[in-house]
């Protein structure tokens, strides 16, 4: 296993199964696995369609021979797969793109869709990557996790249990994936200014210490669902810089 953004895999070649080669490569998320069967089982399902990108971000386990055993012919994504120990070293280190998290914890403020309303969604028909991300099997995504996504999507299930095994969850996401999109070109990743838009708020005399929901949350968001680009995140960043300044100053932001 590549760990902290090493060696990571170029170009996927030679596959065999046909069918793949009609697919874009999309990255499955695993945040925080417990089970190093059920990560063998997602590498599994991830080569029943042809997807190999696999990433683990903070896993509470190892990838030992459960994992192996659970994959069975499908090894690839396993003994390829990135580790990484937290969201901020994810964002380092991959691409800038779409990501798409699965999980049913919603509310008003972080409204859910299902995954076939948001298939529809502009930035799955260009060249830009995707990652789709998947919780823990006891909690799944925490809010903080779905604060690094840019859709949070519902999997459709008809009967009446809607508690699904972790990789019978990549399974039937992956299921859903049309197979006519773009491939994937590689961007440099855009870093949203976390720090920066703390410190702007606190600037305007905002009260970012409550655990609950606050301004911070709400405009992160608001951001994430934008999908910026590098020059506008770059634009954002500016701004900013130079409010927070001006205010320390006393003086009116440039541009004024």
């Amino acid at each position: 296993m590549s760990t902290e953004g090493e060696n990571r895999p170029g170009p996927i070649e030679n596959i065999e199964q046909t069918a793949s080669r009609a697919y874009k490569q999309f990255t499955v998320v695993l945040v925080r696995p417990k089970y190093p069967r059920n990560i063998g089982m997602v590498a599994r399902a991830m080569s029943n369609f042809g997807q190999q990108r696999l990433v683990l971000l903070d896993p509470k386990c190892e990838l030992d021979v459960d994992a192996r055993q659970g994959a069975a012919q499908g090894q690839q994504p396993l003994t390829e797969c990135i580790s990484y120990r937290s969201w901020d070293d994810y964002a380092e280190h991959e691409a800038d793109g779409a990501r798409i998290a699965f999980s049913r914890r919603e509310g008003r403020r972080r409204p859910s869709r299902p995954f076939a309303e948001i298939l529809q969604w502009s930035a799955l028909s260009d060249n830009r990557p995707v990652s789709l991300l998947f919780g823990a099997e006891d909690h799944g995504l925490s809010r903080e996790d779905l604060l690094w996504a840019h859709r949070t999507a519902t999997l459709d299930i008809p009967g009446p249990l809607k508690s699904l095994n972790l990789s019978h969850a990549v399974l039937l996401a992956l299921s859903q994936l049309p197979r006519d999109l773009p491939p994937a070109e590689v961007t440099e990743a855009i870093q949203l200014p976390d720090d920066l838009l703390r410190q702007w708020l606190e600037s305007l005399n905002f009260d970012l210490s409550t655990k609950n929901w606050n301004a911070y949350f709400s405009l992160r968001q608001m951001i994430m669902k934008a999908s910026p680009t590098e020059r506008e995140m770059e634009l954002l960043s500016s701004v900013l810089h130079q409010t927070v300044r001006a205010i320390a100053s006393g003086q009116k932001p440039e541009g004024e």
